[in-house]
């Protein structure tokens, strides 16, 4: 018994599909993403206080006339030296 209604089912739907119809077929574009095209930069510096993230105010200086057009500066890796002295890579960001 129901193996006559699943296959009467199944036959229903087949008929029911139309597959000699012309469909139209609507290719959406997807929206570009935001894209960051500069690459990291590296500045160099004098460690101050004892701290390698603090950064001294010509260093800031530098960042901000770097990245004016952005909103947000960051450091992504820090290479200290024995003469007290560090190297940043930075990126500038949206």
């Amino acid at each position: 018994m129901y193996k006559i209604l699943i296959l009467l089912n199944s036959f229903i739907l087949l008929l029911g599909c139309n597959q000699h119809s012309n469909l139209v077929v609507k290719k959406t574009l997807p929206a570009e993403p935001i894209v960051y095209l500069e690459k990291p930069f590296e500045l160099k510096w004098k460690i101050e206080k004892k701290s390698i993230i603090t950064l001294p105010e010509n260093v800031n200086k530098k960042l901000k006339a770097i990245c004016n057009k952005h909103n947000k500066v960051v450091l992504v890796k820090v290479k200290t030296f024995s003469n007290n002295t560090a190297i940043g890579t930075f990126d500038c960001r949206i």
